[in-house]
């Protein structure tokens, strides 16, 4: 059995390749046809994915509330995309046993594709994946990305893994109903990937594709430091053995803003070198509050808020971010959709940048495209639609948001668009 896998930064889609030659789109048990990309492990080495890992994960949040209970009876991962694409990072220690990226991800899709053997009555041997336009700058950092993935999916008991451009995909998704110039604005919670292309009837002839690092998490590390750090520390000054005063060092209050390296990070080193500071702190309430934070875990549940809040102002004009660790820090900041989008202003800048690049590089121009596409979850940010719609005025539609890659996967690795 052939899986297209859409292994994203928020969330993952499966589809199989039926008797009839077409995708489709996999339900998977409680999760549905879009799972959370989200990991919760248990200290007798249970686990559990997506929507059952937010569930263990808020039971558990929950009962260490109640019992005064600490970080360390469970571990909770977000973003592990970013993990396997960093190519600094290696692994992490989990209840004394050392897990690399590539274990921790390969459980994670080993447990998806047996939830999409149940769904297909089958096993899943050839894994098509989505993967960003660009992993890494450097082509040697690429290539070690791309092992990564490759070991990842035999841990998942793939036989075989091939590799599509995730706006690649979609653009062969929605080649099977249209035809003309066409533009890709794949933005999701981790990557913005553009392709443009040629669609005929003989097929798309792809143009141009690119990607930078930048998503819908970047956005939410925006809203964080413009509104929630300096409730834990940031800017905050504690006076140093040598008598000089300092400020709370930015890598210290990041513990509430980099959401996605969190759950990876060393909270016990972090917490010794708080309660280093704390004693000539001037401000102890604040960094007392960020060590109740990691040991209690909470990191996912500021990212919701935050996320939702966001999410919010898709629709309405204020929003506002309100979130507790008591009995230290308690806030409610404000956040109306003109002051976000003043924050995110060069986000869209960047954005805008890359599309011009795109279309230069396929050697168009911007009145030559017959349609825009908007996939992701990030491209029904208002601020980034507007963009789209000022370069391409009256073009610009939202496509299949969360499925159009998984999609087109297979689709593009039967039409030549896969590599090994």
């Amino acid at each position: 059995m052939t899986y297209g896998i859409d292994f994203g930064t928020s969330n993952t889609v499966v589809t199989a390749l039926g008797e009839d030659g077409a995708a489709r789109i996999l339900e998977l048990e409680l999760e549905g046809d879009v799972v959370p990309s989200l990991m919760y492990f248990e200290q007798s080495g249970e686990f559990s994915i997506g929507q059952a890992a937010l569930a263990d994960y808020s039971r558990s949040i929950a009962t260490a509330r109640a019992s005064g209970g600490h970080h360390n009876q469970f571990r909770f991962f977000q973003g592990l995309k970013f993990a396997l694409r960093d190519r600094y990072f290696s692994g992490t220690k989990l209840f004394g046993k050392r897990w690399s990226i590539e274990q921790l991800v390969g459980a994670y899709l080993r447990r998806l594709r047996e939830l999409a053997d149940d769904a297909t009555g089958s096993h899943g041997e050839l894994a098509i994946m989505g993967r960003p336009v660009s992993l890494s700058g450097d082509p040697a950092s690429e290539e070690l990305i791309l092992a990564r993935y490759r070991e990842a999916a035999r841990i998942a008991g793939f036989s075989d893994v091939r590799f599509v451009m995730e706006p690649v995909a979609a653009m062969s998704d929605i080649a099977r109903k249209e035809a003309g110039l066409t533009l890709v604005f794949d933005f999701g919670g981790g990557t913005l990937d553009l392709t443009v292309a040629e669609i005929g009837p003989g097929g798309s002839r792809i143009l141009s594709s690119l990607g930078v690092d930048l998503g819908g998490y970047h956005l939410n590390e925006d809203i964080s430091r413009a509104k929630v750090i300096r409730h834990f520390g940031y800017g905050s000054k504690f006076r140093s053995m040598t008598g000089r005063e300092l400020e709370i060092p930015g890598w210290i209050t990041n513990q509430v803003a980099s959401f996605y390296a969190l759950p990876l990070t060393d909270v016990l080193h972090t917490k010794a070198v708080i309660k280093d500071m704390l004693f000539e702190a001037k401000e102890k309430k604040k960094l007392l509050g960020l060590i109740s934070f990691l040991e209690g875990n909470r990191w996912y549940e500021l990212f919701d808020r935050i996320d939702s809040a966001k999410i919010r102002l898709s629709t309405e004009a204020e929003s506002s971010v309100a979130f507790a660790v008591p009995p230290n820090v308690s806030f409610a900041e404000s956040l109306g959709r003109a002051e976000f989008e003043a924050i995110v202003a060069p986000r869209v800048e960047k954005a805008r940048a890359l599309v011009r690049a795109a279309l230069e590089k396929a050697g168009v121009e911007a009145a030559d495209v017959q349609r825009v596409v908007r996939v992701g979850g990030s491209s029904r940010v208002p601020v980034f639609a507007a963009m789209l719609e000022a370069e391409f005025p009256g073009r610009v539609r939202e496509g299949e948001v969360f499925t159009s890659i998984a999609s087109g996967l297979i689709g593009a690795h039967l039409a030549g668009h896969s590599i090994a």
